[in-house]
């Protein structure tokens, strides 16, 4: 594996959505992405979804960017867009009753076994 994917960073966010919100909730991290995809360090990402209990849909989206550098500006990106929208993220998210956990990562590097 090289250096440069081994600085990558990557940031994996959980939503747990109630199906009630889960097409306004889509649509916002769709727009998200596609703000995120057109910034300078984005790599790539990936959206996931499970029906869940109850009522609730869990949503994955884990996104990689080239190193922790481009992080501010992506953040940064993302709230000139909302603010140019309108849009509060906390208060969409208290209304729809959706539940977060976000967490960044780096690759593991696991060292190779080696014969006994």
């Amino acid at each position: 594996m090289s250096e440069i994917q081994n600085r990558r960073i990557f940031r994996v966010n959980r939503f747990a959505v109630p199906v009630e919100g889960r097409e306004e909730f889509m649509a916002l991290v769709h727009r998200t992405h596609e703000v995120i995809r057109a910034q300078p360090g984005f790599v790539d990402d990936l959206i996931l979804e499970q029906a869940s209990i109850a009522g609730l849909f869990n949503v994955i989206t884990i996104l990689q960017f080239e190193g922790e550098h481009a992080l501010q500006p992506v953040i940064a990106a993302v709230a000139k867009s909302d603010e140019e929208a309108g849009i509060d993220r906390q208060a969409l998210s208290r209304r729809l009753g959706v539940e977060t956990n976000v967490g960044f990562y780096h690759r593991a590097v696991l060292q190779e076994l080696l014969p006994a």
